[in-house]
């Protein structure tokens, strides 16, 4: 009877015990660590809200590499959803919830496996010194039993050097990003060839490939010297992956070049233009400098951009070398339709 009592007793004040941590221990938690890159700001934004860059430095995916990843949406916007399945990292899913560009984003974290959780994520940036200060935190509801091992071991002590690690490698990441120069210049005048389409942004190499040769062997035909090839665009539409562009080839001389294609007359004018050296499909951080020009400018969109493609991809196999230029124009348009 003494020890069934002692163990009455024993359970009692476990349960008391219990009780009272329950009551004593932490409803919520908050972890969050910064750093400052020192990068330009469009370099830094894109690396923080987009989900294609965020697998290059988040620490997780470098911690199981069994993890399947998919995306769906449309990556650094509102809804865009990231989701994970692996042995170690369990399954689970992050959503865009809300988004201020160069500023800030929110999403919502729900773990699935190993055990049911939402929690909310936010990524800040500001201007600092020397750089931009990204700060990345989590904060979420703590339920029992989670809430009573919090006591004894901090959310901020488990997941914190993971949040120190992976902003290191974002930092990394952004600052050996290239750096490309906006540049004022002038666009000298050209006569050229041309065809003009809306087409999806998939359909864009094969109407290139196919019209580039065609003009090139008409200039050449009628007795002309075709020039370096262009494109030239009068809308693109991210939301809809559709752009309305003309594939055009100059020439130096006016000739009779039938009716296959379009006369179209490029004016002089005054315009930015970019250096970019690689492959044509990895051309956005390009893109990307542009935005902060014209963000700089009080300009929502450029009204014409077009590109150079100085070097011949059938003669140049290493896509590192590929020279393209990139003008774009804010002041009066440089294109006669």
């Amino acid at each position: 009877m003494k020890i069934v009592k002692a163990i009455g007793i024993i359970v009692v004040l476990l349960a008391a015990i219990l009780v009272v941590l329950v009551i004593i221990a932490p409803k919520s938690f908050e972890v969050h660590r910064s750093v400052t890159i020192n990068a330009a700001e469009n370099v830094v934004w894109k690396d923080i809200s987009t989900f294609e860059a965020f697998d290059k430095w988040n620490p997780w995916s470098k911690m199981d590499t069994t993890q399947v990843v998919k995306d769906e949406g449309q990556d650094g916007t509102i809804g865009a959803v990231h989701s994970w399945n692996g042995k170690k990292a369990g399954e689970g899913a992050m959503t865009v919830t809300k988004l201020e560009p160069n500023k800030s984003m929110e999403y919502d974290l729900h773990f699935i496996k190993p055990w049911e959780a939402h929690n909310t994520v936010d990524m800040q940036m500001k201007k600092a010194d020397a750089g931009n200060k990204v700060t990345w935190s989590m904060k979420g509801p703590l339920s029992f039993p989670m809430n009573v091992f919090s006591l004894f071991m901090s959310m901020d002590k488990m997941i914190g050097k993971d949040f120190e690690q992976g902003l290191a490698d974002l930092k990394k990441l952004c600052e050996s990003a290239p750096v490309y120069k906006v540049s004022e210049t002038d666009w000298t005048e050209k006569n050229c060839l041309s065809t003009r389409k809306t087409i999806g942004f998939k359909d864009m190499q094969g109407f290139f490939m196919d019209n580039y040769p065609k003009m090139f062997q008409t200039i050449s035909k009628a007795g002309a010297t075709p020039g370096i090839p262009l494109a030239v665009y009068y809308m693109y539409d991210a939301k809809t992956m559709t752009t309305d562009v003309a594939a055009a080839v100059p020439f130096d001389a006016k000739k009779n070049f039938g009716k296959e294609f379009t006369a179209l007359n490029l004016p002089a004018a005054k315009a930015y233009s970019i250096d970019y050296y690689g492959a044509y499909e990895k051309i956005k951080p390009a893109y990307d400098a542009m935005g902060a020009k014209l963000k700089e400018l009080g300009k929502e969109k450029p009204e014409m951009v077009i590109e150079e493609y100085i070097t011949d991809p059938s003669t140049e196999k290493d896509t590192s070398k590929w020279f393209t230029k990139i003008y774009f124009f804010v002041n009066g348009k440089a294109v006669q339709n």
